[in-house]
């Protein structure tokens, strides 16, 4: 798979891929995934996304990095970075379109917290919309505010 590019670019420029050691069995949900994408139907920065967050969740954030973390717990947060679709990534282009799409963002945290991550997901959802999916081939798992 040398040369293949990332489906997004973030400030790192990392392509971010589920490792198979992410899926344990327990007896609380885990998502085979860490690595999602939030495609949120408005144009939307990282302060945007704080300033919903910081009243409910203890929060930081590096605007000028486009970044910002959730604690999730004493150990664990979920991370959100701004980031941009690859024009050449023409499935992720057609998917955000598609999902009416004006700002995409990386989101990551451990698998094994994705019940906490998801009640902050649900929680951009309620004010802005949009779409959480994972940064996979089929864009699944999907939380939709519903």
């Amino acid at each position: 798979m040398a040369g293949k590019k990332p489906k997004i670019k973030n400030l790192k420029e990392i392509e971010r891929k589920p490792k198979a050691s992410q899926s344990q069995k327990t007896n609380k949900t885990i998502c085979q995934t860490g690595n999602w994408l939030y495609f949120c139907p408005t144009e939307q920065t990282i302060r945007g996304i704080y300033e919903i967050l910081k009243e409910q969740n203890e929060t930081e954030i590096w605007e000028e990095a486009g970044v910002m973390e959730v604690l999730l717990g004493e150990k664990s947060s979920l991370d959100i970075e701004t980031a941009e679709i690859y024009p050449e990534d023409e499935v992720t282009q057609a998917f955000a379109k598609e999902q009416g799409a004006n700002s995409v963002f990386l989101i990551t945290f451990v698998p094994e917290d994705y019940e906490l991550a998801k009640k902050v997901m649900k929680q951009i959802l309620e004010q802005f919309g949009g779409i959480f999916c994972g940064d996979t081939e089929d864009f699944m798992p999907q939380v939709r505010n519903r």
